[in-house]
C-alpha cells in the first residue's frame, strides 16, 4: 500500500492531468450527462492506455471508456432534468441500428466455431449501440450539438499533434501508424478518421465568431491535413476527392465565397505539405495497368474476389469477425497477394458486412444509411425556419461532407465495426432533431398528435392543426 502511494505521487505531471481531469469529468457526468459524452468521445480518441503518460495508470486497472459510459448513463438517469426531451423513445434510425446490433449477436451466436475476435466485435457493438442512444438523445439540440464538434476538435488536436512528434518507429514503409484510438491506430484507419473530421472541423471554423477560438479550429485543420499526409493511405485520399467534388456542387446560400476560398487555401496547404513518396502512392490509383504489380491494390482485388465468392457459398453470412478465418478457404493458386500473410480483411466495409452478416445485415446496413441520407435532406429544409438558418445550413452541409468522405473511403478499409464512422453517421440524426425542436417550438402551441404517426418512419411526430390554429407545423 505504501509503495502504491509512493509511486502515485512519482507519476509524469501529463499523467496526473489525465487522471484528475478523468475523474473530475467522470464526477461532473453525473450532473451534467453532456459532459459524459465529451468525456467517452476524448477518453476513445486518445486512447490513454497506449500513451506513454497513460502507462503509469496500468496498475489502477481502470477501464476508462466503460468507466466514462457508465457515468454517463448513471448521470441520464439522476440529472434527468438536463437530458433534451424528446417526444419518442428510439425513431427509425436507432430502431435500426439496435436491429441491426441484433443481427451481429444473431450471427455469433448461430455460427459454430465463432472466435474470441468475433465475441470482441459483438461486444463492441452492444455498447456502440448504447451509447448511439445517448449521444442521439443528448446531441438533439443546437447547444449540445455545436459541443459534439467541438469535441471532434479537440481530439483531432490531440491525435494531430502526436501524429506530429510522432518518433521514427511509428512509420512503416513511409507511413504512419501506432497513433490514436483503437480503431485507427494503423494508416488506414488514422487516415479516414482525420479525413472526416475535416468538414467538421471547417464548420466549427466558420460558424465560430471569436477570433482565437477560429484560430485553434484552424490549428485542428492543419492538424489533420498533416497527419493524412503521413499516413499517405489512397482510401482516405479518395474519400477526400470525393468529399471535395461534393462540397463544390452543393455549397449552400451565403457561404460559396468564404467555402470556395477555404477549399483552395486547404489544397495550397495539403499540396505544401505532401512530399513526393505522397504523391507517387496517390498517383497510382491513375494508372491501371501497374495495378497487376501494385501489392497492395492486386492484393484488394483478389480479397473482393474472394468476398463474392464467400457471399455465394454463404448468403446468410459466416459470422461475425469471421471473414479472414473463413478466406483461407479460398486460398487457390490464383491469387498472389491475398493471402501472403495470415489473417487478411476485406479492405471493404460493405463486402465485409454482406459476408459477415449475410444479405440481411447488409439489408438493414443499407436502409440506416438511406436514413441518414434522408434526415440530412431534412436538415436541409428544416434550416430555414429554424433559430440560425445560416449556421444550420453549414451544420447539415458539414455533416453531408463527413458522410460522404467515410462511405467512400469504407469501400478500400474495413470501417463497419469502427465507432468514430457510427458517431458520424448519427450527427446528422442529431442535427435533424436539434432543428425539428426549434421549428416546432417556433410554431402555434395549440397541436395535436397525428395518431397515424409511427415512430418506425419519423423521429420527430407529425402535427395536425388544433380546430382553432391558423397554420400547420413542421410534418
Amino acid at each position: 500500500m505504501l509503495l502504491g502511494q509512493v509511486t502515485t505521487f512519482l507519476w509524469p505531471l501529463k499523467t496526473c492531468l489525465f487522471f484528475v481531469a478523468f475523474v473530475c469529468a467522470c464526477g461532473l457526468s453525473l450532473v451534467f450527462p453532456i459532459v459524459g459524452i465529451v468525456n467517452y468521445m476524448l477518453v476513445y480518441q486518445l486512447h490513454p492506455g497506449k500513451m506513454w503518460w497513460g502507462q503509469p495508470l496500468d496498475d489502477l486497472g481502470i477501464r476508462y471508456s466503460m468507466t466514462a459510459a457508465m457515468c454517463l448513463v448513471l448521470g441520464m438517469l439522476l440529472s434527468a432534468g438536463r437530458v433534451p426531451k424528446s417526444r419518442v423513445l428510439l425513431g427509425s434510425w436507432l430502431t435500426l441500428v439496435l436491429f441491426f446490433t441484433g443481427i451481429v449477436l444473431w450471427s455469433f451466436a448461430l455460427n459454430p466455431g465463432s472466435t474470441d475476435y468475433g465475441a470482441i466485435l459483438a461486444d463492441k457493438m452492444v455498447k456502440m449501440a448504447i451509447f448511439l442512444i445517448c449521444l442521439v438523445r443528448m446531441g438533439s439540440i443546437r447547444g449540445n450539438f455545436k459541443i459534439l464538434l467541438w469535441t471532434f476538435v479537440a481530439g483531432t488536436i490531440v491525435i494531430g499533434y502526436d501524429a506530429f512528434g510522432a518518433p521514427q518507429d511509428d512509420f512503416a514503409d513511409g507511413r504512419l501508424n501506432f497513433v490514436g484510438g483503437p480503431d485507427f491506430r494503423e494508416s488506414s484507419g488514422l487516415a479516414v478518421h482525420m479525413a472526416a473530421m475535416l468538414p467538421l472541423i471547417g464548420v466549427v471554423f466558420m460558424v465560430t465568431k471569436a477570433k482565437h477560438w477560429r484560430a485553434i479550429a484552424g490549428i485542428s485543420g492543419i492538424l489533420a491535413v498533416n497527419t493524412v499526409v503521413l499516413c499517405r493511405t489512397r482510401s482516405a485520399f479518395v474519400g477526400l476527392l470525393a468529399g471535395v467534388a461534393i462540397a463544390l456542387l452543393m455549397v449552400p446560400r451565403g457561404w460559396r465565397l468564404k467555402i470556395y476560398s477555404s477549399i483552395i487555401v486547404g489544397c495550397i496547404g495539403a499540396m505544401s505539405l505532401a512530399d513526393q513518396h505522397f504523391w507517387d502512392r496517390m498517383t497510382t490509383i491513375l494508372r491501371p495497368a501497374d495495378y497487376a504489380s501494385d501489392g497492395a491494390i492486386q492484393s484488394r482485388i483478389e480479397l473482393w474476389t474472394v468476398a463474392h465468392e464467400m457471399f455465394l457459398d454463404h448468403p446468410f453470412g459466416v459470422g461475425v469477425g469471421r471473414f479472414k478465418d473463413y478466406a483461407h478457404l479460398y486460398n487457390t493458386g490464383d491469387y498472389r497477394y491475398a493471402f501472403d500473410e495470415p489473417g487478411r480483411v476485406a479492405h471493404n466495409s460493405y463486402l465485409l458486412c454482406i459476408t459477415e452478416l449475410g444479405i440481411h445485415g447488409f439489408a438493414v446496413f443499407v436502409l440506416i444509411i438511406c436514413v441518414v441520407l434522408h434526415r440530412i435532406r431534412r436538415c436541409f429544409k428544416l434550416a430555414k425556419d429554424s433559430d440560425d438558418p445560416a449556421s444550420s445550413r453549414l451544420m447539415a452541409y458539414g455533416c453531408f461532407l463527413s458522410v460522404v468522405v467515410y462511405l467512400a473511403s469504407a469501400a478500400f478499409t474495413d470501417r463497419l465495426y469502427t465507432e468514430s464512422f457510427w458517431w458520424v453517421l448519427a450527427l446528422p440524426i442529431c442535427l435533424d432533431r436539434a432543428l425539428a425542436f426549434e421549428v416546432a417550438r417556433q410554431e402555434e402551441t395549440d397541436w395535436e398528435l397525428n395518431p397515424a404517426w409511427s415512430p418506425l418512419y419519423d423521429d420527430e411526430p407529425q402535427y395536425i392543426p388544433a380546430a382553432n390554429s391558423p397554420r400547420c407545423a413542421f410534418t
